[in-house]
């Protein structure tokens, strides 16, 4: 693997433009009718270097583990190199933050900070129920970190929140049916725990109340053929992965296809706002 493409596997550049993105559209929502100002701009640099100094940091700091996945191994040659650069993505989120956002912002870029940086590789991870509820909670950061930014004002990014928050605990769930050999001797996740099929299970019912969350923001959408559609689209291809698990079958290798109803929903809100003024 060349430098250039090793940098942008370890910085899970797709995941650091979707969580801008959904800061930006939840800032487009909250924060009056223009489309670029000083503070949505910044929010959704501030959190693009958040993910990426998170992602690479956890590249370095769980390097093991990250060698032994077989279906995506990824040796990390320079680890305190990796770590450094990592810990720099943090620093240019909170700098960001500090001069350009409000006081929230700031705190969630540090807590984001400490989080991935003192807690989850020494302490968190270690245990299933830890592990899965911190990550679930800093994946809704992009939407908080957004909503903070402005004056909070449509009511239906708060539902949008929760939804998040349950798609993500489900989809750590699966991500964990796949890394079962990686985690050996590392982690203790709940696939280990219960087994593949009971933990497919509760991720389809973590799955399934994302949806009823989903479906429930929608009366706070405008009656729009164009974004009902997309919502819709994006709740259809979601019940696929929520049924599937219920009945115990294993879509591990299939988890990262779960983003694309993230994606659809996220263009659903840029549409929500060309609708409002």
């Amino acid at each position: 693997m060349s430098t250039f493409w090793y940098w942008i596997k370890i910085s899970r550049l797709t995941q650091c433009l979707m969580g801008s993105l959904a800061t930006y559209t939840v800032a487009l929502l909250s924060n009056g009718p223009y489309w670029l100002t000083t503070t949505k701009t910044w929010a959704g640099g501030a959190m693009f270097f958040s993910i990426w100094g998170a992602s690479v940091w956890h590249y370095g700091r769980c390097r093991e583990i990250y060698a032994k996945k077989h279906w995506d191994p990824v040796n990390i040659e320079n680890p305190r190199q990796v770590l450094c650069a990592g810990a720099s993505g943090f620093m240019i989120s909170i700098l960001i933050s500090w001069a350009f956002l409000p006081t929230l912002c700031v705190l969630i870029t540090v807590l984001n900070a400490v989080t991935i940086m003192f807690l989850y590789a020494k302490f968190l991870d270690q245990y299933w129920p830890w592990k899965n509820l911190s990550i679930a909670l800093v994946c809704i950061t992009p939407l908080l970190f957004g909503w903070f930014s402005g004056h909070r004002l449509h009511p239906i990014i708060p539902s949008l929140i929760s939804a998040t928050f349950f798609f993500y605990f489900a989809r750590e769930i699966l991500k964990d049916c796949a890394d079962l050999m990686a985690n050996q001797g590392h982690r203790f996740t709940m696939v280990m725990s219960i087994g593949i099929p009971a933990a497919a299970r509760v991720a389809g019912v973590m799955l399934l109340v994302s949806i009823c969350l989903i479906i429930y923001s929608m009366k706070y959408a405008p009656p729009n053929v164009w974004i009902r559609g997309l919502f819709g689209t994006a709740i259809l291809w979601l019940i696929w992965f929520a049924l599937t698990s219920i009945r115990g079958c294993n879509i591990s290798s299939k988890f990262a296809w779960m983003d694309i109803g993230v994606a659809v929903i996220l263009v659903g809100m840029l549409c929500i706002r060309l609708c409002m003024y």
